[in-house]
């Protein structure tokens, strides 16, 4: 499957997990990211894709335990019954954006060549919130092959502040069409 009909696929199963009334959505999500991190590892990958092994074998081992195990399990189940488990990393990913959307919150990567400081994520997350209207839940990553600067990936949006990018783009600039 390619990764447009697996968002694709994600998009019910992710709004089905957000209308199950009392279930805690932080604990529904920890677990929905833990068995997407499971399901990255290629061998663990690989027994899923095994028709040999039951299903409820497979779910018990992929289920973390979480407060909302037994809705987890049983999305695995209804996954593997219709053979769309490698949607799960994309439902994670689509109720992680519908739950922030709930909350009126947005998160936002930003990559930086040092660690910020502690005023300096404060200062981003503030002018962020300004912009997006929401609370801005920051992700910083470092990356030394940017010189300085900092580059902020908020949804499509990205701001390439970094000394790599504009010098990127003075190449471009300056290179013969």
């Amino acid at each position: 499957m390619i990764r447009d009909q697996l968002a694709a696929i994600a998009r019910p199963y992710a709004r089905a997990l957000m209308a199950v009334p009392g279930s805690d959505r932080a604990a529904l999500l920890a677990s929905l990211e833990a068995v997407a991190q499971a399901l990255s590892d290629p061998a663990i990958a690989a027994l899923a894709e095994n028709p040999g092994i039951p299903r409820a074998r497979l779910t018990a081992a992929l289920v973390p335990d979480a407060a909302d195990q037994s809705l987890v399990a049983r999305l695995i189940d209804v996954l593997l019954k219709n053979d769309r488990l490698a949607a799960l990393p994309w439902i994670a990913k689509t109720f992680a954006v519908l739950k922030d959307e709930a909350e009126n919150r947005t998160r936002a990567t930003v990559t930086t060549a040092q660690p910020l400081s502690e005023s300096q994520r404060e200062r981003l997350r503030t002018a962020l919130a300004r912009r997006t209207g929401h609370t801005v839940e920051l992700v910083v990553e470092t990356d030394d092959r940017l010189l300085a600067g900092v580059i902020v990936q908020h949804g499509d949006m990205v701001l390439d502040g970094s000394i790599r990018g504009r010098l990127a783009a003075l190449a471009h600039a300056l290179s013969p069409i």
